[in-house]
């Protein structure tokens, strides 16, 4: 009589389910990250993690692991693992790193932009003020991120949305950081509109310097917040 096993018997199964785990584990821990439930600093408890999820600590060492890769997490040997604390230089690095990728990208972009893409793009704008008038964070940084990520995907270059995406969660919590220094959440929402209004005259030099400036006022109120919020030497 032939099997009906989906699996070959010989592979682990539990395997396949601790990756999946571990997979989700990264995902949430993640979005942990972001929205700063997990503050820079704070100490990464396995067990806590393993009670609130409810599941075993495997996948969720797995996890950690990753995200230590990633850079987003630390170790430190005989305490534990702790979120990354962001200094200022790697504000500047990732921020002018920034710059130079997303005006890149935007060179690449609009020579090939559709109207239906600028429209798209204006869209995540839109969303992001909806947000704002609604006092939803999640949703704000979300369309924030999503917004950057469009332009990169429409340069249509591979190696750009790789170069954008290796630092996506980095970016992702500096945006979340970085919106809570503007005045108001309509402020840092509106702030993008200048980009929008850059791309839809079709002129790149002015597309170029738009996306710049407008990355340059996010690094600059996170810089004001930084030397605000930073220890004072007695």
């Amino acid at each position: 009589m032939a099997s009906n096993l989906l699996f070959n018997t010989d592979e682990p199964v539990g395997i396949i389910d601790n990756r999946m785990l571990s997979d989700q584990v990264s995902t949430f821990l993640v979005r942990e990250l972001i929205f700063g439930r997990l503050q820079p600093g704070q100490r990464v408890n396995e067990a806590e993690l393993a009670r609130q999820l409810g599941i075993s600590r495997n996948p969720i060492r797995e996890a950690i692991r990753r995200l230590e890769e990633r850079g987003l997490l630390v170790a430190v040997p005989r305490k534990g693992t702790f979120v990354r604390t962001f200094l200022r230089s790697d504000i500047d690095e990732i921020f002018s790193f920034r710059v130079v990728v997303e005006r890149f990208a935007v060179e690449q972009a609009l020579p090939q932009m559709t109207d239906a893409d600028v429209d798209r793009i204006a869209g995540f704008v839109d969303a992001m003020v909806a947000a704002a008038n609604a006092n939803d964070e999640i949703v704000l940084v979300e369309n924030d991120l999503a917004f950057h990520l469009e332009i990169c995907k429409l340069s249509k270059n591979r190696q750009t949305l790789h170069a954008f995406t290796n630092i996506q969660a980095e970016v992702q919590m500096l945006i979340t950081m970085a919106e809570r220094q503007f005045e108001s959440q309509m402020a840092a929402a509106v702030d993008h509109w200048p980009v929008v209004e850059a791309l839809a005259t079709r002129n790149c030099e002015k597309a170029m310097d738009a996306i710049r400036d407008h990355i340059r006022d996010s690094w600059r109120h996170l810089l004001e917040a930084y030397e605000r919020d930073k220890p004072r030497s007695s």
